[in-house]
């Protein structure tokens, strides 16, 4: 398995919930698995983050940069991909609140 770019120190999160507290991967170190995998040529991976790049340009330059072993690269990639991701969450959970007032 090839390491993750992102410490597994911060990628741990600790958050209430109704059964007490929990401790969940946070965003950044989501986008760094895949990121990890995309750049091992992951289909899985690779499918992913195209789809959580809005710029597909850009994608490829920070796919070859990060081949190269550019930390700039890598680090540009795995923020875009975390705040994409959060992106992505925020509208699933705005979808389903306004779901459920129609509902009710």
């Amino acid at each position: 398995m090839e390491p993750h770019f992102v410490h597994p120190l911060s990628s741990v999160e600790t958050i209430d919930t109704d059964e007490g507290q929990k401790q969940v991967m946070n965003n950044w170190a989501f986008a760094s698995m895949i990121w990890t995998a995309t750049i091992a040529g992951n289909i899985n991976a690779i499918a992913m983050a195209t789809e959580l790049f809005t710029d597909q340009e850009q994608f490829y330059v920070l796919v070859t940069g990060s081949k190269a072993g550019n930390q700039a690269a890598i680090a540009t990639a795995i923020a875009l991909l975390a705040f994409a991701i959060d992106d992505k969450l925020e509208q699933a959970f705005l979808n389903q609140q306004n779901q459920h007032n129609q509902d009710n």
